[in-house]
């Protein structure tokens, strides 16, 4: 795992500023610094390295072909990289170094941008070809400078871009950019105002206008001057596995989900595995423990708050597989630090509930390990979200109210007096189903979100579609659990899960991979008939049969709790320090909007207010006055 960053403009301080954006990422690659710098071109490449792969200075990036007409920073992990390589050695080309670095580049060469189907794993890279085109003379002032930058299909790795000026620039994270002296600090208004929706920023919008995320799936290529995006890759969602049975389903993933743990062990450094205690974790360490020669290492957390911790499940695997289990405790006295740390790693108003403890048990494992496993994306693939049931039976009322004739709807709805138990209900039922499923994850309401932001936004937002991020992977035709699944798969989690796992495991060098989220893997399951991976809406139905010949029955029939903080219970123990923060010290949105009361019953809440204020004062040109105008005006670069 590494961090990754690049320039083109013709610049002075070609080399300078590229270092400048390197050293911003520094933590994500503490093992090495590369860096080389093109100004005939205008170009520039740099690379910090967590080593993994081929600890010898042959891994060094950026890395070339034998010519060095083609260069490469990387960052990420290929799981099938020897067989590519193999497969490229019998076509001829030669190798330095045992690297899938050097693999990617020859793949490119050998296949163009359709290398990226053949690679299985979790990448960002960026890649420099200054060969010359295919159309032009074979002469030096005929080279052409194209840059392609290329995502993973899930979203694992994060790649940032900006185009402003001339100026292209791309970096791991949002500090890399903004390093450079030359980017614009203009802040997109819809983002912030899609961050109280959504907890996150959806791609491909960021916190500022003129930085952009690569969308999972995607490539970008640069060449004079111009960019075109390309989605390489889409869950196949009407190609159903020939399956009649819930055991053909399983005798179907079983072998495909072990293989994406094995492969997932390659290393020439020590692994470790997140335990949390849930079903997800647990199944990928007894499947890593199945095939490692030695005890696995396991690193879980807990919380001062019993109800929301899992470790005694934790500590049930650990002792049925004889791990050298690690844990730690998360408590309230851990909340007023985390503020400014959740800022400076996610560059971006970001409010998932279990960053913090996802930092925590990253830094404990970083003392142990440089490569964990985790059981991130088993919710999404094998339908695990409480949310989930919810929406199942809300969509049985929904047909069910729909099959009345219109006039008695309309009679029900005109004798039912407002505010009657029962009336929300039938409105809710006949609203659109997209908006629906939305309010069940949202943290404010569209109404709720206005009253918040000054007059001058609300009317600015006014006719705004605040669901306009899902409504572009709606799938009506798809059965209602698929649809919600594929949802989720594309926004949901690289947008906020794995954009926490990422930011909090790389703050301290960690590398994190999450085999549930191996596209073989997660192809194969969506192609399983609806009515076997998930007969009647049961939740993980397909994954519990697996894992009953991996787990204890008490780990697996255990209810789910979901791993978040417990951020009602500590906010209300810290209520003074929260008001404080929120009604006293400067306030960038309108507390006038928030009932205080009703906000000590929402903890996610708090978090996602306190984190977008922190943000605010951080990211503003400002110190003790503060009010509606510094929010609307060019101080903050509107």
């Amino acid at each position: 795992m590494c961090g990754i960053a690049g320039i083109v403009a013709h610049e002075p301080q070609l080399e300078k500023r590229v270092h400048s954006m390197a050293d911003a990422i520094s933590h994500r690659g503490p093992d090495d610094f590369g860096l080389k710098v093109w100004t005939d071109h205008g170009v520039a490449l740099a690379h910090r390295r967590l080593a993994i792969i081929d600890l010898s200075p042959a891994g060094h990036n950026p890395m070339s072909n034998e010519d060095g007409a083609v260069w490469i920073v990387f960052n990420g992990e290929i799981y099938n990289f020897q067989d590519l390589r193999a497969e490229l050695e019998r076509a001829g080309h030669r190798f330095r170094s045992h690297t899938d670095t050097e693999v990617i580049l020859h793949a490119y060469e050998e296949w163009g941008d359709e290398h990226v189907q053949r690679l299985r794993g979790m990448f960002a890279y960026a890649i420099y070809d200054r060969r010359p085109h295919p159309a032009a003379a074979s002469t030096p002032s005929n080279q052409r400078c194209r840059i392609l930058l290329v995502r993973d299909r899930i979203g694992i790795k994060p790649l940032f871009y900006y185009l402003n000026d001339g100026l292209f620039l791309f970096g791991s994270e949002l500090k890399a950019l903004l390093a450079h002296p030359g980017v614009d600090h203009t802040l997109d208004r819809s983002a912030l105002f899609d961050y109280l929706t959504y907890l996150y920023i959806p791609a491909p919008k960021t916190a500022y206008r003129h930085i952009r995320k690569l969308p999972p799936a995607s490539m970008l290529v640069w060449e004079n001057g111009e960019i075109r995006h390309t989605q390489y890759w889409d869950v196949p969602l009407h190609t159903p596995l020939p399956i009649h049975s819930t055991g053909e389903a399983v005798e179907a993933i079983t072998p495909t989900l072990a293989e994406a743990v094995r492969i997932h062990l390659c290393s020439d450094v020590p692994l470790g595995v997140f335990l949390s205690g849930g079903l997800d974790s647990s199944t990928v360490t007894a499947l890593m423990a199945q095939t490692s020669s030695g005890p696995v290492r396991t690193f879980s957390i807990g919380f001062d708050v019993r109800e929301h911790s899992e470790l005694e499940y934790a500590r049930l695997v650990a002792d049925h597989y004889q791990t050298l289990h690690h844990e730690r405790t998360v408590g309230v006295d851990s909340i007023q630090e985390m503020v400014p740390r959740a800022v400076w790693m996610y560059d971006e108003p970001y409010a998932d509930g279990s960053a913090l403890p996802t930092y925590v048990v990253s830094a404990i494992t970083a003392e142990q390990v440089k490569v964990v496993l985790s059981g991130d994306g088993g919710d999404e693939i094998f339908a695990g979200y409480r949310w989930y049931t919810a929406w199942l039976r809300r969509q049985f009322l929904r047909h069910m109210a729909l099959s009345l004739p219109r006039s008695v709807q309309d009679t029900i709805d005109t004798i039912w007096p407002a505010g009657r138990l029962g009336r929300g209900l039938l409105r809710d039922l006949t609203t659109e189903e997209l908006q629906r499923y939305a309010r069940r994850i949202e943290l404010f309401s569209p109404s709720e979100k206005r009253r918040l932001f000054p007059p001058a936004w609300q009317r600015e937002f006014a006719d705004y579609d605040d669901y306009w991020y899902f409504r572009q992977y709606w799938r009506p035709e798809l059965d209602p659990l698929t649809r919600v699944q594929y949802l989720d798969l594309k926004t949901y989690l690289p947008d906020d899960i794995l954009t926490k796992v990422d930011r909090a495991s790389m703050a301290v060098s960690l590398e994190v991979r999450p085999p549930l989220l191996d596209h073989i893997l997660v192809e194969q399951v969506f192609a399983v008939p609806v009515q076997f991976r998930a007969p009647q809406g049961q939740r993980k139905y397909l994954l519990k049969q697996i894992a009953r010949n991996l787990l204890p029955n008490a780990v697996i029939d255990r209810p789910k709790k979901g791993f978040s903080s417990p951020w009602t219970v500590w906010f209300r123990k810290e209520r003074a320090w929260v008001q404080d923060r929120l009604f006293t010290q400067p306030w960038l949105l309108r507390p006038d909007a928030v009932n205080r009361e009703n906000l000590f019953a929402n903890g996610p809440r708090i978090w996602g207010l306190l984190v977008f204020q922190q943000w605010l004062h951080q990211v503003a040109p400002i110190t003790s006055a503060v009010s509606e105008r510094s929010l609307e005006g060019a101080s903050i670069g509107y």
